[in-house]
């Protein structure tokens, strides 16, 4: 069975055993001894988890470094590892700044960010007041659950004009706004339609 397992999944698998029963089956210690033994598959094992570990404390390093202002060849130079290699902890720097950078980016308010969420409100607000009558002349009445997908619909079509996510609070409250102008709507529409 454990013959066709990566060995990541072997692990897992193993890792997941042990948390839970505190021992594995003779056909995954069978698999593990097929390559290489236990002690070596254990190895391997604290291995991975003292680099998770120092990847971490690396990540959280480069996380303040960055907050603090200091350029890449600052950083590069400032972290040290004595665990990953060069190569590794290049790479690693790299990704994680370039992850800051796309956090801070998305974040960031600027004039495309209150343009396109006013754009977003007006056409988010239409969409999903369409979208909310459909639902009360379904069911006969406005029921609420359909906010949701008011919100999904609003939230996504501000998305599309700024390009940034609901992490960037004028997003968030423009996508909040907007549901609640669509929920207006839909309420002011059908009780109009219905005299």
């Amino acid at each position: 069975m454990y013959k066709k397992y990566s060995d990541e999944d072997l692990k897992e698998a193993y890792s997941t055993m042990m948390d839970y029963s505190g021992k594995a089956d003779a056909g995954i210690l069978t698999e593990i001894e097929s390559r290489g033994g236990l002690e070596k598959f254990l190895r391997q094992i604290e291995i991975q988890r003292i680099n998770q570990t120092e990847i971490g404390r690396i990540a959280k390093e480069i996380r303040l470094l960055n907050s603090n202002g200091l350029n890449k060849d600052a950083i590069k130079n400032s972290v040290q590892s004595d665990i990953l290699s060069k190569d590794e902890l290049e790479y690693l720097i790299e990704r994680k700044l370039v992850e800051y950078q796309a956090i801070i980016a998305d974040r960031t308010i600027t004039s495309k960010t209150i343009f396109g969420s006013i754009f977003g409100i007006i056409l988010g607000s239409v969409l999903g007041c369409i979208f909310l009558i459909l639902a009360i002349s379904f069911f006969g009445r406005l029921v609420f659950f359909p906010l949701v997908g008011v919100y999904i619909i609003c939230y996504f079509t501000i998305k599309f004009f700024t390009k940034q996510s609901r992490n960037n609070a004028v997003v968030f409250i423009a996508s909040f706004l907007s549901t609640v102008i669509s929920m207006l709507l839909a309420i002011g529409i059908t009780s109009i339609l219905s005299k």
